[in-house]
């Protein structure tokens, strides 16, 4: 009989964690190294020890039931305070700063500038997590967050680091046929799907409100709608000025210097609990500085050339 404080097997719940985070008993088993048949004989014994079901298996697919879902939601945030500790005490003292933050702002302006950070912070120890989902600082073990929102979320301190406004972009060789905003009914406009109102928003604003494309292209990050744009596939919304410290920005042009402001700013974010917290002070003055400066620098829109 289990006991009140008895936990399951730890291989079982790795096993468990790991196919309902990929989606697989396959993926689980080549990221935890073990065979599939090993990852569905953990998980059918763990279902066992629990009496419920985690997964419902169909051919060549699984999905989490609607109690795996909720456990694995317990399970994760489990995982990620034990990894988080591990991690703290195997840097012998050193003070551990977990960041969020979008892939374009990481990309483009963070990692560039980190050498500047640790040279200034050596006792402070970054580790960076880069994606698109909005981070839940306590469930997902983040100290501090870099996000692009329309207000900061309830409840923690935040910071505005940078507004943004929308400023169309493109290859060098579409120049000669870009004359007007009209000319771009001939194109292809590179959309955001998180922001789907961003190129009606632009075409209003430059005189040319329910112009139809000749083609749409959508992309789930800017990084990759940049990459589109330099590549010739069509004209993409860079969020200026930060579109500017791209890698790919060398060989991207303004065609029309129209530019709508964005309903949402980038911002940096934390818990007030943390707020006392050295390394979580020094990072978020560290890069309040830093954005103040690049916003000085960058205030105005490359002319066409």
């Amino acid at each position: 009989m289990k006991g009140p404080d008895e936990l399951p097997p730890l291989t079982a719940l790795r096993a468990f964690h790991a196919a309902g985070r990929l989606g697989s008993f396959q993926e689980a088993a080549r990221a935890l190294n073990v065979t599939p048949s090993a990852v569905s004989h953990q998980i059918r014994g763990l279902e066992e020890w629990l009496g419920a079901a985690l997964f419902t298996r169909g051919v060549r697919r699984i999905e989490l039931t609607k109690a795996g879902r909720a456990y694995l939601r317990d399970t994760d945030l489990a995982f990620v305070r034990l990894a988080t500790a591990s991690k703290r005490l195997r840097t012998s003292g050193a003070k551990q700063l977990r960041v969020s933050a979008l892939p374009l702002i990481t990309g483009a302006w963070l990692i560039p500038r980190l050498s500047d950070f640790e040279a200034k912070h050596p006792g402070i120890t970054l580790e960076i997590e880069t994606t698109n989902r909005i981070a839940d600082l306590d469930r997902d073990g983040v100290d501090v967050a870099i996000r692009n929102l329309r207000a900061p979320t309830p409840g923690l301190v935040a910071r505005k680091l940078l507004d943004v406004s929308g400023v169309p972009v493109c290859a060098r060789k579409l120049l000669d046929v870009l004359k007007t905003p009209a000319d771009l009914a001939q194109q292809t406009l590179i959309h955001i799907s998180a922001r789907p109102d961003a190129w009606p928003q632009w075409l209003k604003a430059a005189g040319v409100p329910g112009l139809k494309a000749k083609r749409d292209l959508s992309f789930d990050t800017i990084p990759a709608a940049l990459d589109a744009a330099v590549r010739g596939h069509g004209v993409a919304l860079g969020m200026h000025p930060l579109v500017w410290e791209a890698e790919v920005a060398k060989d991207l042009v303004v065609p029309f210097a129209t530019k709508v402001a964005s309903a949402s700013s980038y911002f940096v974010v934390h818990r007030k609990a943390d707020g006392g917290r050295a390394e979580v002070k020094a990072f978020v003055d560290w890069i309040t500085k830093e954005m103040a400066a690049f916003r000085a620098r960058h205030q105005k829109i490359p002319p066409r050339s």
